[in-house]
């Protein structure tokens, strides 16, 4: 089995650096930028990485399954972020960070 370049991979409709996770309150890391939540045993946070450490970096979050809230939050060092609540399925946010912000590029959320 040979190594499989990264465009080869997007070709194949493999989205690289993705996570999926269950009900469990995670911080990512500046890596995980297409990340997929399932709620179905209730509610719990996402961390987003150090704001500096995602500088230039943009990052989808989904909710594929409600079964509880999932609230999205910074680490306390981004000026002027509000909390993000997705509270129905398929509710989603796109975020960027410029290094010193977060700035929400689009979302549907509650």
């Amino acid at each position: 089995m040979g190594v499989e370049s990264r465009q080869d991979l997007i070709d194949d409709g493999q989205v690289l650096n993705k996570t999926t996770f269950g009900t469990v309150a995670a911080t990512l890391t500046a890596q995980q930028q297409v990340v997929e939540y399932t709620t179905a045993a209730g509610a719990c946070a996402c961390t987003l990485p150090p704001v500096i450490e995602a500088m230039g970096k943009i990052y989808t979050i989904t909710l594929i399954t409600d079964g509880g809230d999932l609230t999205v939050q910074d680490q306390d060092d981004s000026r002027d972020w509000t909390d993000l609540t997705m509270d129905t399925a398929n509710d989603y946010c796109c975020l960027y960070s410029d290094g010193r912000k977060w700035f929400n590029l689009d979302s549907e959320t509650a």
